[in-house]
């Protein structure tokens, strides 16, 4: 075999040709300058030996050699093996001896892996299966790690972006980014692994390469999906991304709400809270008791529909008729206010048409206060009578029938003792409806 060296040998898979100087793989071929072509033809017919220091300076300089030329011969053959000294694959560094080249040349490649145990070895892409260069590139894991993060991109979107109202282009433009994503990955990780023209199967210890294989993965996930982002975002600001069909609600929205809400009749009122002007007590007795003393006589009319005290309070006194309407489906409705100067009874009363908003009927009434109970009447008859035409015949005559009433400060006793009743339950408020 060493006769024949200078016309070319193995290393692995590498063709050695000292005359030419130059070593070539399957997918490229390298120069290397004489004098360490000669250092590495010197090795080779001893290999797996230690060659000394010297005898490589002698055999490549002769006389004029030194121990750094050697150095750097020796690192220009590690570097056009791609070797490594801290993890030699071809050479192998022995301090204060010299140097030993671990793989035993052959005259041909398919012989030449005598010492498999050595590490090192290194394949070109067409050596290997298509799969088995998916699995030693990482390729497989990159795809199925990037489904799995993938699958929970959209799984979070789909609930966050419900939950926090975005708008509908977001999870489409989130979703393109993820499938566009998915085929960088793959490359990503193919090429990241390309170095140099070979896959490298063994560079580091099993540890190490699983490590390399984890870190590669991650970069080609996060990268793959920053890439998609920025091709999506321009892609949508060219072309447009396409926009999910908008359902139109409206005509489905009105038909409920016209079927959830009644119908206004002609022949229905209520009566809102009375607004107290001076702020007193006694004031507010007076306007609270109005409105009940009113809405049970027009309750009492046969034909007319009443809207309950508990419907109409809550709508504050003087509200928009519109808001009377929509709120208590109602045709009109009686509002005013009262105030007491002295013995003095001031009392405004208004019926106003809900859908127009005007005026139907407006009277003051200006009395001493034990005329309470005529104001009552006045307005239960006045209001009557406006309404008449979409009452029965004999309304009017029920609406002027009434019982006979009490005293005027019995009167204020009772009110205080209903409005007492109405708050909350406790000592302090039974304690005021009995007093």
């Amino acid at each position: 075999m060493n006769p024949d060296l200078l016309e070319g040998f193995y290393l692995n898979n590498l063709r050695v040709e000292p005359r030419k100087g130059k070593i070539t793989g399957r997918l490229r071929s390298l120069r290397l300058a004489p004098r360490a072509m000669d250092v590495l033809v010197c090795l080779a017919r001893h290999p797996g030996e230690v060659v000394s220091r010297d005898t490589l300076i002698t055999e490549a300089w002769g006389e004029g050699g030194s121990s750094e030329a050697l150095s750097h011969a020796v690192t220009q053959i590690r570097n056009t093996l791609d070797d490594r000294k801290d993890h030699p694959e071809y050479i192998e560094t022995l301090p204060r001896q010299g140097y030993r080249l671990l793989v035993r040349p052959a005259a041909s490649p398919e012989s030449g892996d005598e010492h498999p145990s050595t590490g090192g070895l290194q394949l070109s892409i067409h050596e290997t299966g298509l799969l088995e260069n998916l699995k030693q590139r990482g390729v497989l894991e990159t795809g199925l790690a990037y489904l799995v993060f993938g699958w929970l991109i959209l799984q979070v979107a789909d609930i966050l972006f419900d939950q926090l109202h975005v708008p509908a282009w977001a999870g489409t433009f989130v979703t393109v980014g993820v499938i566009a994503g998915f085929p960088i990955a793959l490359v990503l990780s193919w090429f990241l692994e390309f170095r140099h023209g070979r896959a490298v199967l063994h560079e580091h210890s099993p540890q190490a390469a699983a490590r390399r294989r984890i870190s590669r993965t991650y970069i080609s996930v996060l990268a793959a999906l920053a890439i998609a982002a920025v091709a999506v975002f321009f892609y949508d600001r060219n072309y447009g991304l396409p926009v999910p069909p908008t359902e139109a609600p409206a005509p489905a929205t009105a038909a409920a709400v016209e079927r959830v809400l009644p119908p206004v009749l002609d022949n229905s009122i209520a009566v809102l809270p009375f607004l107290n002007l001076d702020g007193s007590e006694e004031t507010e007795i007076f306007a609270q008791g109005l409105v009940d003393d009113v809405l049970g006589r027009l309750a009492r009319v046969p034909g007319l529909l009443v809207s309950s005290r508990g419907d109409a309070f809550t709508l504050e006194p003087n509200s928009a008729s519109s808001k009377v309407r929509e709120r208590l489906r109602v045709a009109r409705y009686v509002e005013g206010s009262v105030q007491i100067r002295g013995d003095r009874l001031r009392v405004i009363v208004q019926l106003i048409d809900s859908d127009t908003g005007f005026h139907l009927l407006s009277r003051t009434f200006d009395r001493l206060r034990e005329d309470f109970f005529d104001i009552r009447d006045e307005i239960t008859e006045l209001t009557v009578a406006n309404v008449r035409v979409a009452l029965p015949a004999d309304t009017q005559a029920e609406a002027t029938i009434s019982p006979s009433d009490p005293s005027l400060d019995a009167y204020v006793r009772y009110r205080q003792g209903v409005d007492a009743s109405r708050l909350p339950p406790s000592a302090d408020t039974i304690e005021l409806a009995l007093a």
